[in-house]
């Protein structure tokens, strides 16, 4: 049932996110324009020219930077990057083309072609890295089309080197970045989100401790390529979200009500699994029995297993991690399947190294009648962070969206329960798989008549709601571009916290440290303005404020310099000793 479970809801999922993200591709007929920003070799200095090549497809053109007529959209190029102003942009010479429908001569851009930009500033700690362009355009063809706006960001080569970010979060090479990506994964075994799996693990361990050394091979192996495998379809989905001009960062699958729905799903029917109240078994006289050999864990579980890691460790950006996405996010997609790549085997690695050195199972208890109930322990684990995942719905949602989704976790368990009374090893086993469509094309149907129409009204309330909120009651000011601007002219330095109710190392430090008094003294003291910029729910503001600080997921922090302009950027474990710092 779960597989059945995880595969429709996944598939539901992540098609919500592209509807959200890449419905533009189609662009009633022409596909988005192709970009590519291209530094000088030498250094970055004032006068350097950044060239941005772009590629109009066949049989379309786009109006020029000066329109021929008041009622047609120029072309318009907007460029930043973290420690540089540029200059105003220097335009190709236009194409006169005469346009039979509108009865004129035309100037337009068709074909390939380059803006010059030239570097008009540059601070000491500027970073060419953190490089985004913005076009905005209006196709023609046959017809004009809507006004339309493209992004592009920086893509550096494998063998390139890049300048380095800030004083925290310094590299000089492609290999350090993967460095800090392996690093990262190995942490992510560490964090809250993950550490129900992580006993989950511990106790398959402990259970499979007799197993021959060739079995725990192929444990481990199953392990690693459930992690492996999720992390490139994540990729994937990255990549085709990038190449339909939207938006993605790391956990961006936790802004997707559906998706959270389908992990209380999930969790929920596991929880009951280690309950004890269904089994699922295969046909054949050697597995209708619960004997020793059904009790132990399969291939299968063991790549569900790093499934379910993954999914559970997305959420939340670890220390390094979030430094190695930020970059890989605005690469090209090979680069980025690197990163992924990495990462995962960074997640595994404690898992080889036990199955290199099987010996170290043996500081865990021999398995015993204890095994029993510490599964049921296990199961309150994956309840808890069911809960924590409705709660999640609650504040992206409200407590309407909520509900539903509680409901659904209702139901995944009280037919998990049905199931296990349906579908026994001693009945006939077509009962299995006849149960779990029946299941699955409930839920299937149950969510996309009235779960998501109803979740997504909410939604939209909230937002609107949520948009006309400038200021916190808790002093607090809401992050968009437009009360950036404001704020940063103040002459005030800016303490921002990019964060989401999905993350929760970003609860974790706004519970430890941000609520502590001796961290608001010393805001506080420093008069500082406080940004909160919430991630919860997909933005592309946001995505933009995540790009610049050189950061692909939450948790986020930096201060805001008035005087220099510059970012000072946080590490993801906030400490009051970080904040002190940047302040200076």
């Amino acid at each position: 049932m779960l597989w059945v479970i995880l595969f429709f809801f996944c598939s539901q999922s992540f098609a919500e996110s592209f509807d959200l993200d890449v419905g533009s591709v189609n662009l009633n007929g022409m596909a988005p324009p192709k970009m590519e920003i291209l530094y000088p070799s030498e250094a970055t200095k004032v006068g350097t020219q950044v060239t941005v090549q772009i590629t109009i497809p066949e049989k379309w053109h786009v109006n020029a930077n000066i329109p021929a007529d008041p009622f047609l959209k120029p072309s318009t190029l907007d460029i930043q990057a973290r420690g540089i102003e540029f200059g105003e942009a220097i335009w190709p010479e236009p194409i006169k083309e005469y346009s039979e429908a509108l009865d004129f001569e035309n100037l337009v851009f068709k074909g390939t072609f380059e803006v010059k930009i030239p570097v008009k500033a540059i601070a000491a700690d500027y970073d060419t890295s953190t490089t985004n362009v913005e076009f905005g355009y209006q196709a023609c063809s046959q017809i004009c089309l809507a006004p339309q706006t493209v992004h592009a960001a920086l893509e550096l080569k494998l063998e390139s080197k890049f300048e380095e970010s800030s004083k925290k979060n310094s590299h000089d090479s492609l290999a350090l970045l993967l460095g800090l990506a392996f690093l990262g994964g190995l942490i992510l075994n560490l964090m809250p989100c993950v550490l129900p799996v992580l006993f989950l693990k511990l106790f398959s361990l402990v259970r499979n401790a007799g197993e021959t050394r060739a079995r725990l091979w192929k444990l481990t192996v199953s392990l690693v390529l459930g992690i492996l495998t999720s992390f490139w379809v994540l990729a994937g989905i990255v990549s085709l979200i990038k190449a339909g001009s939207g938006n993605a960062g790391w956990g961006f699958q936790f802004q997707n009500p559906g998706f959270v729905a389908f992990m209380v799903v999930l969790l929920s029917a596991f929880a009951m699994n280690l309950f004890g109240f269904f089994e699922i078994f295969l046909p054949g006289s050697a597995l209708t029995k619960m004997d020793a050999a059904t009790r132990k864990e399969g291939l299968a579980g063991a790549f569900l297993s790093g499934v379910l890691m993954v999914l559970l460790s997305t959420p939340c950006s670890a220390p390094f991690l979030g430094t190695a996405m930020g970059f890989a996010f605005t690469q090209s997609a090979a680069i980025l399947f690197v990163f992924f790549t990495v990462a995962a085997l960074g997640l595994a690695f404690p898992y080889i190294l036990v199955a290199i050195f099987p010996k170290v199972l043996k500081v865990f208890p021999k398995p015993g009648i204890w095994m029993a109930k510490f599964q049921k322990v296990l199961g309150i684990f994956l309840l808890g962070t069911a809960i924590w995942l409705v709660w999640v719905g609650f504040q992206m949602t409200g407590a309407e969206g909520a509900a539903i989704i509680a409901t659904f976790g209702l139901c995944a368990m009280l037919l998990s329960v049905i199931f296990g009374k349906f579908a026994r090893p001693n009945k006939p086993f077509i009962r299995e798989p006849v149960f779990l469509l029946a299941v699955t094309g409930f839920l299937f149907s149950a969510w996309f008549l009235g779960g998501k129409p109803a979740v997504q009204s909410v939604i939209e309330a909230k937002s609107r709601a949520a948009a006309e909120k400038t200021l916190g009651e808790d002093g607090w000011y809401n992050y968009s571009e437009a009360n950036w601007k404001v704020l940063a002219q103040e002459g005030r330095p800016i303490f921002i916290d990019v964060t989401a109710d999905w993350c929760l190392t970003c609860k974790t430090n706004e519970a430890v440290v941000l609520s502590r008094e001796d961290v608001k003294k010393v805001l506080s003291d420093a008069n500082a303005i406080l940004v909160r910029a919430d991630y919860t729910l997909e933005s592309a503001e946001v995505t933009n404020l995540l790009r610049n600080l050189g950061k692909s997921g939450v948790p986020a922090y930096a201060v805001y310099n008035p005087k220099s302009q510059k970012w000072n950027v946080l590490s993801e474990i906030l400490t009051l000793e970080d904040i002190e710092d940047a302040l200076k």
